[in-house]
C-alpha cells in the first residue's frame, strides 16, 4: 500500500509539472502574440504557484498596462514576489519603478540599491540604469545604496524595502 501511495503521489506530481509548463508556455505563445489578456490569464496561476518568472513578467504587465489596467500597487506586490526569489528582472523594474517614480516617490537612492542587485543577479541594463540614478546621489548616498543592496541580499531579498 505504501509504495502504491508514493507512486501515486510522484504521478501527482508529473501531471502538475505538465500543466504548470503547459501553462506557462501557453502563456508566452499569448504574449508574443501580445494577446496579453490570454497572457495574464493562463500566468497567474503559475505566478500564484511561486514562480519567480511569471511574478514578474505579471508586475511588468501591471506596470504598462498590457492585459490589465494599468496598477502600480498590483504591479509592486507582484515584483517585490520575484524579487524575493531573486529574479533580476522584478529587481531592475522596481529600480526602475523608483528612479521615475511610478507607484513610489521618486527615490534614486532606493533606485540604485535595486540596480545593483539587479547587476548582480546578470541584469545587463542593470548597470547603464545604475549610473543615471549614481549621477543623481552624492558619494555617500550611492555608498549607501550599495550597503542596503549587501544587507537585502544577505537577507536572502526579505524585508528590502
Amino acid at each position: 500500500m505504501r509504495i502504491w501511495m508514493q507512486a501515486a503521489g510522484a504521478a501527482l506530481l508529473m501531471v502538475a509539472a505538465s500543466a504548470y509548463a503547459g501553462a506557462w508556455e501557453d502563456g508566452y505563445a499569448d504574449y508574443q502574440r501580445k494577446d496579453y489578456a490570454a497572457a495574464v490569464a493562463k500566468w497567474r496561476g503559475v505566478a500564484q504557484s511561486g514562480n519567480r518568472e511569471a511574478q514578474s513578467l505579471l508586475g511588468i504587465m501591471y506596470a504598462f498596462g498590457q492585459g490589465v489596467p494599468q496598477d502600480y500597487p498590483q504591479a509592486i506586490k507582484w515584483l517585490r514576489m520575484a524579487a524575493a526569489q531573486g529574479e533580476p528582472k522584478a529587481m531592475f523594474k522596481l529600480g526602475s519603478m523608483y528612479a521615475n517614480g511610478q507607484g513610489f516617490t521618486r527615490d534614486h537612492q532606493r533606485a540604485a540599491m535595486w540596480f545593483v542587485m539587479a547587476s548582480e543577479g546578470g541584469n545587463a541594463k542593470a548597470e547603464k540604469e545604475l549610473a543615471k540614478s549614481a549621477a543623481e546621489l552624492s558619494d555617500s548616498q550611492l555608498a549607501a545604496a550599495k550597503r542596503m543592496a549587501q544587507t537585502c541580499t544577505k537577507r536572502e531579498f526579505q524585508g528590502c524595502e
